[in-house]
């Protein structure tokens, strides 16, 4: 059975000789990880959509060698973000995200939030922005895991501004929320505060 979903490669590794593992991200399926047998070799150029940060739309189904990683039949590039590496300091902070989203997401669990919000982020960087734009999709992961505390329903203005910042994330329209720098700095604080506990959930 063949399954077809959008997919973000946010990982490569060398496998064998001449072959790749790319790990990634679908709406639908979660975490997904592939093989891509002789990609590394002489003719790698049969393979120019194998990049970090582009997306794809792919075919997919199980690996009938059965070593655990699936097979792609068919993949049609969507969007490449690969301006994001004309801004270092972002390309390295993107870079430390995608590494907690692999690690805590799974196959076959849908992370549809997560997924839009990672792919706007990729816009985003691409183009010049900063920390809170990564902050503000790292809460949309972590507020669809169900590891963002209840607000105080005794102060309805933190629901607001947790709104606001899950809105901005996900709306390619969305005016980015204006707060006061120390303000800003202390809600990427607390986003961060919650990614570290979940390093432990």
């Amino acid at each position: 059975m063949y399954f077809r979903t959008d997919y973000i490669i946010l990982r490569k590794v060398p496998f064998q000789e001449s072959s790749l593992v790319v790990s990634g991200l679908s709406p639908e399926y979660g975490r997904l990880d592939f093989l891509l047998k002789g990609a590394r070799g002489s003719g790698a150029k049969k393979f120019p959509f194998a990049g970090l940060f582009r997306e794809l739309s792919v075919e997919f189904r199980e690996n009938p060698s059965g070593t655990g990683l699936l097979y792609m039949k068919s993949q049609e590039p969507k969007c490449s973000f690969d301006s994001i590496a004309q801004y270092p300091e972002n390309y390295i902070r993107i870079c430390s995200w995608v590494q907690f989203l692999l690690k805590h997401t799974r196959p076959m669990l849908a992370v549809e939030r997560t997924y839009a919000a990672l792919r706007l982020a990729l816009a985003r960087l691409s183009s010049g922005g900063g920390e809170f734009q990564l902050a503000a999709a790292e809460l949309v992961f972590l507020h669809e895991s169900g590891l963002v505390p209840d607000m105080d329903s005794d102060d309805p203005e933190k629901e607001k501004i947790l709104h606001r910042i899950l809105d901005y994330a996900l709306e390619p329209g969305s005016a980015e929320p204006v707060f006061s720098p120390g303000f800003q700095d202390k809600l990427i604080q607390w986003i961060r505060a919650l990614s570290r506990y979940a390093e432990n959930y």
